[in-house]
């Protein structure tokens, strides 16, 4: 069981209670549940409580709940209070409803501009501090049709610069305020990290953090190559291109204003009595006129869609933080599976934490790259170090009265 500590505070951030679990005369909950999320590392809070305690008085929608949990500030805002004879039930949110509830309306940028001059545009009042800055070095241009919560713009510059958004709460001594931060990170990808932290060297193991792993392979909605149509009847027609993998075979190629995928096609033929045309072949139409951008567009979507959907459904709890990247094995399946994942959502439960759950997304399955031949090798090593002990034991002892007795070793 977690112990924290909560403060009750008015809608203009003075304190008028607390949850205290350990203090006897103060308002305790029964169950209080984080829910933490990777977009903008944003959070809910549920709290179940009696109403017996007259503080419950001070649970009502738009005061709020600051707390100190794992050695980081948290500040939320009741939204949502159900109340009967005997329970009180809040639901919070963890962003100034100037973030969730205020709006801005259409808006065009003028010119390609830096995210520090968005910020601007959409915070004049400079509630929010930019922090890390790692697309400093980019300018976009953009523009929004209709309106939109000063939240879900922010989301959708951070789309715009290919970044990650996180809001860090910094609370005073008082439990009031003190400023929250925005962090831009590049967006999680091969050579950055994002939100959260490589941990890629802990492995996460079936049986003790993960309970189990569902994987699902699903070929309806496979295809093997791809035809683009383009605006005003532009297609890939004269388009010549062949892509190959990393041991030199064909994997890709153009011809007759289509994108093939042979291996693909090899593998999930259409049919096996025309051995000329075992290609199963999608129509996709995009808002191009540009041949280089129908072809890049139409390739990126065949490799989406040339080899089998698999998804993944982790079940498990690590004591982790939003955006960290594990490791993760599960020798239960043969041969072993092996798989890289990211934190995305995380539920703590600060009474009864066996109903604690993190969810993993972002999930890419490994092979292991130790060779066999290594392992036999490594195995052989251990077996020539081990430690042999000899005992010997006696049916009669070791001592005999006068030097006269007999024993068997």
């Amino acid at each position: 069981m977690e112990y924290v500590r909560m403060a009750v505070l008015s809608a203009d951030e003075n304190i008028r209670a607390f949850f205290d679990n350990l203090a006897t005369d103060a308002m305790h909950y029964e169950e209080a549940c984080l829910h933490t999320y990777l977009q903008g590392s944003a959070y809910t809070l549920e709290i179940e409580t009696s109403t017996t305690h007259e503080d419950t008085q001070y649970l009502v929608e738009g005061n709020k709940i600051s707390f100190v949990y794992k050695r980081k500030d948290y500040m939320c805002n009741i939204v949502n209070v159900e109340r009967t004879e005997s329970a009180v039930r809040i639901t919070c949110w963890g962003m100034l409803l100037e973030l969730t509830n205020e709006s801005r309306g259409a808006y065009k940028s003028n010119g390609a501009m830096s995210l520090v001059r968005y910020l601007n545009y959409i915070d004049p009042e400079h509630v929010l501090t930019l922090g890390i800055n790692e697309v400093s070095d980019k300018a976009i241009s953009n523009a929004w049709e209709g309106s939109q919560t000063v939240l879900a713009r922010l989301y959708s510059i951070a789309n715009s610069f290919d970044a990650e958004f996180e809001f860090i709460t910094e609370l005073n001594d008082d439990y009031s305020l003190k400023q929250i931060t925005l962090n831009a990170y590049r967006k999680n990808d091969d050579t950055h990290q994002g939100i959260g932290e490589n941990r890629t060297d802990q492995i996460l193991r079936f049986g003790t953090t993960i309970s189990t792993i569902r994987k699902t392979s699903d070929i309806t909605e496979l295809y093997t190559a791809i035809r683009v149509h383009g605006k005003d009847g532009a297609n890939l027609s004269g388009i010549d291109r062949k892509v190959y993998d990393e041991n030199g075979n064909l994997e890709f190629y153009t011809a007759n204003a289509t994108i093939y995928a042979p291996q693909a096609r090899d593998r999930f033929p259409s049919n096996i009595n025309k051995s000329n045309d075992k290609y199963i072949t999608y129509d996709w139409g995009y808002e191009s006129e540009s041949k280089e951008v129908l072809y890049g567009q139409g390739l990126a979507k065949l490799k989406k869609y040339c080899v089998p959907k698999v998804t993944y459904e982790i079940e498990g709890y690590y004591n982790a933080n939003i955006g960290d990247t594990f490791t993760i094995e599960d020798d239960a399946y043969k041969p072993v599976l092996i798989l890289e994942a990211r934190v995305t959502e995380q539920e703590e439960y600060f009474v009864d934490p066996t109903k604690n759950k993190t969810t993993y997304s972002n999930v890419t399955e490994l092979q292991s790259e130790v060779d066999s031949s290594l392992l036999e090798a490594m195995q052989k090593l251990i077996e020539e170090k081990k430690l042999y002990t000899y005992n010997i034991s006696t049916d009669n002892g070791t001592i005999f009265k006068n030097g006269i007795g007999n024993t068997t070793l």
